[in-house]
């Protein structure tokens, strides 16, 4: 429901996790509703029904109206004092650290189908995750993240 909220705040550097990362079990709101308790994390969702159990089961949990991603993030910063910086801090696939790529990372740089043909020799400036591998880069892409945190940003202080 939410992949692209929670890509987003893994770009913030945010430590996300989503129902869709776990295998399905059962009873899945609950087992949600009680890792949010457990390690004290905020559940994001737009189920109705699940936010208010959660709530109920004192879980801090926060009913999330709009499809569209900048609204999304526009909601939570109602909520919270959000940082929306993007950083190269957490992998938006697995939510793993990032770390920088050295010399060593160059064989895996270029192998990387991700990275494109033109950046594969000379470019630096490469960050990887340590879990799943996946390269990052801050290419034209990067200018994108930093023009839709600059629009949310200016569109919740026109707000206030």
């Amino acid at each position: 429901m939410l992949g692209r909220l929670i890509a987003w705040l893994r770009i913030f550097g945010y430590d996300t996790k989503s129902a869709l990362e776990f295998k399905p079990v059962p009873n899945e709101d609950t087992m949600l509703i009680e890792m949010a308790k457990k390690e004290r994390r905020i559940l994001l969702s737009k189920d109705r029904i699940l936010v208010e159990r959660a709530i109920k089961a004192g879980a801090e949990a926060v009913l999330i109206d709009s499809d569209d991603v900048k609204l999304q993030l526009e909601e939570l910063l109602e909520r919270y004092s959000l940082d929306i910086d993007p950083t190269m801090t957490r992998c938006t696939v697995c939510n793993a650290k990032l770390r920088e790529a050295g010399e060593g990372d160059m064989d895996r740089i270029r192998n990387a189908p991700e990275v494109p043909d033109s950046l594969k020799n000379g470019h630096s400036g490469f960050w990887i995750c340590e879990h799943c591998g996946k390269v990052y880069w801050q290419g034209s892409h990067w200018r994108n993240i930093l023009k839709t945190a600059a629009e949310v940003k200016n569109d919740r202080d026109q707000s206030k």
